[in-house]
């Protein structure tokens, strides 16, 4: 005979003065009643029914049954009663917390939850072009405040790292379950990073999921479409429009040197072959500044500034098609979407001006 296992209590969650019991699953929170309806509108009402005569009671407290996943009820919970556990933006967090506090701010209507943690969530997937280039994570090298080296204004942080391909999977399904499609273009574009290597085949099955695996890590039908068809193009931009920078022959009438130019843009065809071999599908990372600082030394300074605005109007040409490859809203209705979720306070940028 099988037994259920008896509920266990969290007991960073667990207050002697607690008023009611809050369960996921079997993991117990005793927490304070009137701070949950004064948060949340929707546990306003549901607490507001009178309990009937024979209902549930832990230590005469009454029990409330969510039936949301109990990890995502912690960070839930840890958010509204501990002050400290998920500080406002650009505060250091992690994506389960995100997560959890997103999706349940959400739909338990707790607002300036909601509105935190989508802050922290959009702080990864910008909206422009130059925010991709100059935004990044000061946390990447051990700082658990902004002090760290890179000293960057507070628009360009990044305040979580993970980027794995299930936290990937997750985002998508996130960003359409809370109506935020501004995170989706550059969802997609790291998606297909991180899954160029699969097989056709075998990238069907990863975005189908496999029976028996997390609902977590599977697209909707419509994202698994997207997504293939996005990929393709995404892929087929690097070879052609990327490397086509530096193989096309164009004449620049002030070339000081020819024939060593020339040879200095084949060599630069050759290392991003190399590139593309390894990572054939980042059109936007595929040569940084650190290959125009090697390539400086065997380039006239003509062709070198003739290059460098070729190669960015180019990366500029894939960051703007970048949504329509996905099947999305361009990136100034997108954009418009964002400043009205969050407010224009948040990573400006000159598509909301």
């Amino acid at each position: 005979m099988q037994v259920d296992n008896p509920p266990h209590r969290i007991p960073e969650l667990w207050f002697d003065d607690g008023s009611i019991i809050v369960q996921a699953g079997n993991s117990q929170f005793r927490v304070h009643r009137s701070i949950l309806a004064a948060c949340s509108p929707v546990f306003k009402d549901m607490l507001s029914f009178p309990q009937p005569a024979d209902a549930e009671l832990v230590e005469g407290c009454p029990v409330v049954h969510l039936p949301d996943a109990p990890d995502e009820v912690i960070v839930f919970l840890k958010a509204i009663f501990l002050p400290d556990y998920f500080m406002p933006f650009p505060a250091k967090t992690e994506f389960g917390i995100i997560r959890g506090c997103l999706r349940l701010g959400h739909k338990y209507g707790v607002e300036h939850l909601r509105l935190r943690a989508l802050i922290h969530f959009s702080s990864r997937f910008r909206t422009t072009l130059s925010q991709w280039d100059t935004s990044c994570c000061p946390y990447a090298h051990g700082e658990s405040e902004f002090t760290g080296p890179c000293n960057l204004p507070q628009s360009q942080i990044i305040s979580w790292l993970t980027l794995d391909t299930p936290t990937m999977f997750s985002c998508i399904q996130l960003a359409r379950e809370v109506d935020a499609p501004w995170i989706l273009p550059v969802a997609f574009y790291l998606l297909s990073h991180r899954l160029t290597q699969k097989s056709t085949m075998t990238l069907m099955e990863v975005i189908r999921g496999n029976p028996g695996n997390d609902a977590t890590s599977h697209l909707s039908t419509q994202d698994q479409e997207s997504f293939l068809y996005g990929h393709i193009r995404q892929t087929q931009f690097l070879t052609t429009s990327i490397l086509g920078c530096f193989s096309e022959p164009v004449k620049i009438l002030d070339c000081k040197w020819p024939v060593r130019c020339l040879e200095g843009r084949l060599s630069a065809v050759n290392s991003v072959r190399e590139t593309f071999s390894a990572f054939p599908s980042m059109p936007l990372d595929v040569w940084g500044e650190d290959d125009w600082d090697e390539f400086a030394q065997r380039l006239c300074p003509s062709c070198l500034a003739f290059l460098r605005v070729k190669h960015q109007d180019t990366r500029r040409e894939f960051w703007d098609d970048l949504p329509r490859m996905y099947g999305l809203l361009p990136w100034p209705e997108l954009e418009k979407l964002r400043v009205a979720a969050i407010g224009p306070q948040w990573f400006p940028s000159e598509l909301s001006l």
